[in-house]
């Protein structure tokens, strides 16, 4: 049995709301719509016609993409639903974000090694704070060059 046949789907409804919801059958499932027979929020709204849909994924993570989804305004959930379709763009974006914050750790780092080779005593708590770090090694800098 193939349990990667799931997909995520969004309707544009007739007063051109969206609906979103998963299936395992795509074009059944919007017949059913379109007939009526298909979810409460849709049979009002007739006709439906597809938005977007998510390459094919195992039940659970349908679920859970299609919970993802439900949770963002209007405007965002085609774009949601695009990026699922596009995990690499995903991953790239986790990946800078990631990237960032090791150079941003790593400058922190340069900082409390340059303030304590210079002799600076420094009391680690748990929380350091780079200005007061940068402050006082400026500040011993410029005893040395006067």
């Amino acid at each position: 049995m193939n349990d990667k046949k799931w997909v995520v789907y969004l309707v544009r409804c007739s007063d051109h709301t969206l609906y979103c919801g998963i299936s395992n059958n795509l074009n059944r499932r919007l017949q059913a719509h379109n007939a009526g027979n298909g979810a409460r929020y849709t049979r009002s709204r007739r006709p439906v016609q597809l938005a977007g849909a998510s390459p094919e994924m195992t039940k659970s993570e349908a679920l859970k993409l299609e919970h993802r989804i439900k949770r963002f305004p209007a405007n965002q959930k085609l774009q949601v639903l695009t990026q699922a379709e596009n995990p690499a763009a995903v991953l790239k974006k986790d990946l800078t974000a990631l990237g960032k914050a090791i150079q941003a750790l790593e400058k922190r780092l340069d900082k409390l090694i340059a303030a304590l080779e210079s002799g600076e005593q420094h009391e680690f708590t748990g929380k350091s704070n780079p200005k007061s770090v940068k402050v006082n090694v400026a500040k011993k800098a410029a005893k040395a060059a006067a």
